[in-house]
């Protein structure tokens, strides 16, 4: 049997931190523990911070832009479409003839298409509709699944795709 009584006291005993990111400067003008000080990512970029306690509102008020504007630079990363991506990777003739080059580019696209080709129907209308600039609400209003959802399974795929096609870096 579980103890509901002990979830409740639990998430409402959990605190919430806001990084605030400090310089060598910062630590020694107003004498911080250097113990006190970690590295965080905020944004794109690794950072030094200290950790300062707030209250859940005060942690959401700081944290929804952040998340709001990752969010919306994840949106703007261009995604070619999959037709867009085969005319791309095709044979392309050129000057200076590397014959190697040219073989290894031709068992790569290959395989790209064999992996595409291979991925659960799911995952292939995600990406379809993914690559024709229709939002991650968009999808998964059409294949009945969460926003959340439908970007781990994009990511997954991606993933996929790239571990598969490593060798060829």
């Amino acid at each position: 049997m579980y103890n509901f009584e002990n979830l409740q006291t639990s998430s409402e005993n959990k605190r919430y931190y806001i990084p605030m990111e400090v310089t060598a400067e910062t630590i020694k003008d107003f004498c911080i523990n250097p113990a006190d000080v970690v590295w965080t990512r905020i944004g794109n970029s690794k950072v030094r911070v200290i950790m300062i306690q707030a209250t859940k509102e005060q942690y959401y008020e700081y944290m929804r832009p952040l998340w709001k504007e990752d969010k919306r630079l994840q949106r703007q990363e261009s995604m070619a479409s999959l037709d867009k991506l085969y005319e791309e990777t095709e044979y392309e003739t050129v000057d200076t003839a590397d014959l190697e080059a040219d073989v290894m580019k031709k068992v790569m696209i290959d395989e790209l298409h064999k992996a595409l080709d291979e991925l659960e129907e799911i995952d292939r209308t995600i990406m379809e509709m993914y690559s024709n600039d229709h939002s991650e609400s968009e999808i998964g209003q059409v294949i009945g699944m969460s926003q959340k959802g439908v970007n781990k399974r994009k990511h997954r795929v991606l993933l996929k795709l790239k571990t598969r096609l490593k060798d060829f870096e």
